[in-house]
C-alpha cells in the first residue's frame, strides 16, 4: 500500500518504475557507481573547486570587468539632464539641475546637486523656518565608497555622508550606460522610487581637466 504522505511508489504508465525516476535513470544510477561514475563525480568536484577559487580570487566589485568600468568612471561629471518619469508616461525635469558627481581613484564617490532657483535668505545667519526648509529641499548631497558590478550594469554608492541622516550607511544602486567616453547615463535603482515615479534618469558629461593645472597642453 502506498503511504499517505508521499506519491505512489510506482508510475501508473511504467510498472516497476520508482516514483522518483525512470528505468533509464535507474540504470544510469547503477552505472554511475562504476569507474565512469567516479570520473564524472571527480570532474564535477574539480569544476566546483575551480569556480570557488575564481570567486575567492575576485570578490564582488573586483573582477577585471568591474575594475575596467570603475576606471572609466574616474573623474568629474557635470549634470546635463535630469528626468523623472511617471506611471502615466509623462515626465518632467527635476529642479536640481546644477549638479556634479565625482568618482575618485581612492574608491570614493561624491555628489552634490542644487536647485538654482532657490530663493535667497533674508538673513544668511538666521533663515526663517520656511527658508531653511526650502534650502534643504532644493539640495542633494552625499559622499561614500562605490563598487561596480559590470555583470548587471550597476554601480553601488555606499553612503558615509548624506543630506538625509536616515540614509547614512545605506547602499544606493545606479544602473550605468556610457555614451562614448565622455557621457554617462545613470538610472536610479527602482527600490528608491515612490509611486507614481517609475524612473529617474540622469545624463552626465565628463569635465575635462584644465591643461594649466595638469601641466599638459
Amino acid at each position: 500500500m502506498p503511504s499517505a504522505d508521499r506519491p505512489d511508489d510506482r508510475h501508473q504508465g511504467h510498472p516497476g518504475t520508482p516514483w522518483y525516476g525512470s528505468p533509464v535513470l535507474k540504470e544510469s544510477l547503477r552505472i554511475m557507481g562504476g569507474r565512469a561514475g567516479r570520473v564524472v563525480i571527480a570532474a564535477i568536484l574539480a569544476a566546483s573547486v575551480g569556480a570557488a577559487v575564481v570567486v575567492a580570487q575576485h570578490p564582488p566589485g573586483t573582477t577585471p570587468q568591474d575594475m575596467a568600468v570603475a576606471r572609466k568612471l574616474i573623474g568629474v561629471w557635470r549634470l546635463l539632464d535630469r528626468t523623472v518619469t511617471f506611471a502615466d508616461g509623462t515626465s518632467r525635469a527635476d529642479p536640481r539641475t546644477t549638479a556634479y558627481l565625482i568618482y575618485s581613484d581612492t574608491g570614493m564617490a561624491c555628489y552634490v546637486a542644487m536647485d538654482p532657483t532657490r530663493a535667497a535668505w533674508k538673513s544668511e545667519a538666521a533663515p526663517t523656518a520656511p527658508e531653511a526648509l526650502a534650502g534643504i529641499a532644493g539640495l542633494g548631497a552625499y559622499c561614500g565608497t562605490f563598487q561596480v558590478n559590470a555583470a548587471d550594469g550597476s554601480v553601488v554608492h555606499t553612503m558615509e555622508i548624506e543630506r538625509i541622516p536616515n540614509l547614512v550607511g545605506r547602499d544606493r544602486r545606479r544602473l550605468f550606460k556610457f555614451d562614448g567616453d565622455d557621457r554617462l547615463i545613470l538610472v536610479i535603482g527602482a527600490e528608491e522610487y515612490r509611486p507614481p515615479v517609475v524612473e529617474r534618469r540622469l545624463l552626465w558629461e565628463r569635465v575635462k581637466p584644465r591643461p594649466d593645472l595638469t601641466g599638459k597642453d
